[in-house]
């Protein structure tokens, strides 16, 4: 690691800020990660994690604490109300063992990253301790159990999500977008298969088993959910489903209150740029996207990669974060653009209009095959994120 380059100051303990931390103190930096909340722990029930975000992880080391949890998936699917295959996306054989997707629960994923984080020398964790403020000399500011404190660092990394403070200090332009809202929750019900997205007459379905449940998602912009939504009707929204699409409904029967389902506005976020000074953006802070590819946090694992390859590659700082914006945040816009445009076909409503979007996903992904747009989604080749995470 460049001498010009020691202290480095992480904003979020979330996947993307903790995988950053790890890869970054590896590299030789001392990190100070800070976390506003006092014990993390995940939000949003399941994660898929597809070969990109695997390549990390595995790369840091943390194959077995995974798998131990985790269900193995040779395939995602898209499927009609009624269970009917429109696309089956097999997992591409990727090189390197990379041919499967991992679903998990997303809190045994964030306790094995906090767990390396806190057994890692070079991280020193501040738990519980909220940014205020940080400046693009690299001066940051929190407020924590001890008070008001501020240190300043060579590096300082937003990984604080939607509503990041280091984004605000920073000049990123950024253009904030709302979107619908999603419930995730985890389910009693059994899930047989892989992990599939139900494209129905009340927008999109989605769930593939989990250790000991189903995880599953479910939009909620059609009129009904959004009014049982609205109202905290738990039977209302299992009605809507149960009527609406099968398995769906099945899922909401095995959630037993309300307060068990977790509600997210999804809110797109494209900044023109992602570093100014010392500061620099990743995962959610600098590119928020709609669920649908799975791609979210697999991405922002991928940007602590590609982040900590240019800083180690470059003498100057500000060529670094330059060579590392120009490598993720064109990539990522594809993603988030395919992403959007799923979300938005699988909200199509009409029933003459639902059988022609069928018709064309059918017809469009026979033509053009899976392994190609897969391995754009993925944006690196997993064997380069493996080797360039391991460090070697």
């Amino acid at each position: 690691m460049p001498p010009v380059l020691r202290e480095v100051v992480v904003a979020g303990a979330g996947i993307g800020g903790a995988a950053a931390a790890l890869l970054l103190a590896r590299r030789g930096m001392h990190v100070t990660l800070l976390e506003r909340v006092a014990e993390p722990s995940a939000v949003g029930a399941g994660i898929l994690l597809q070969p990109n975000g695997l390549a990390v992880l595995y790369g840091l080391g943390l194959r077995d604490e995974l798998a131990a949890r985790a269900r193995v998936g040779g395939e995602i699917r898209l499927a009609d109300a009624a269970g009917r295959l429109l696309a089956g996306t097999p997992i591409p054989d990727l090189g390197g063992g990379y041919d499967h997707v991992l679903v998990l629960r997303r809190s045994h994923l964030l306790a094995v990253l906090l767990d390396a984080v806190r057994g890692e020398p070079g991280i020193a964790c501040r738990f519980g301790c909220e940014v205020t403020g940080a400046e693009r000399e690299g001066r940051v500011t929190w407020r924590g159990p001890a008070g008001e404190d501020e240190t300043r660092a060579d590096l300082v990394v937003g990984a604080d999500g939607l509503h990041s403070c280091v984004r605000a200090a920073g000049g990123f332009d950024a253009a904030l977008t709302p979107g619908p809202t999603y419930l995730r929750g985890l389910s009693r019900a059994a899930f047989s298969g892989p992990m599939t997205e139900y494209w129905t007459a009340v927008g999109i379905f989605g769930g593939g088993p989990v250790d000991g449940a189903t995880y599953f998602y479910a939009s909620t912009a059609a009129p009904p959910l959004a009014d049982a939504l609205a109202r905290r009707d738990l039977e209302a929204l299992r009605s809507v489903w149960r009527e609406a699409c099968p398995v769906a409904g099945e899922a909401f029967a095995g959630v037993d209150g309300i307060d068990d389902l977790l509600v997210n506005q999804v809110t797109r976020v494209d900044c023109a740029r992602w570093w100014d000074g010392r500061l620099v953006l990743l995962g959610d802070a600098a590119h928020a996207m709609a669920p649908n590819l799975g791609q979210g946090a697999n991405s922002a694992l991928v940007d602590g990669v590609v982040l900590a390859e240019a800083l180690a590659a470059q003498a100057d700082v500000g060529a670094a974060l330059a060579a590392y914006d120009v490598r993720r945040r064109r990539a990522v816009r594809r993603v988030q653009d395919a992403a959007a445009v799923l979300a938005r076909l699988g909200e199509v409503r009409s029933p003459a209009l639902r059988r022609l979007r069928d018709g064309a996903i059918r017809l469009l992904l026979s033509r053009l095959g899976s392994d190609r747009s897969f391995r754009q989604a993925l944006q690196e080749e997993p064997a380069w994120l493996e080797r360039t995470a391991r460090g070697s």
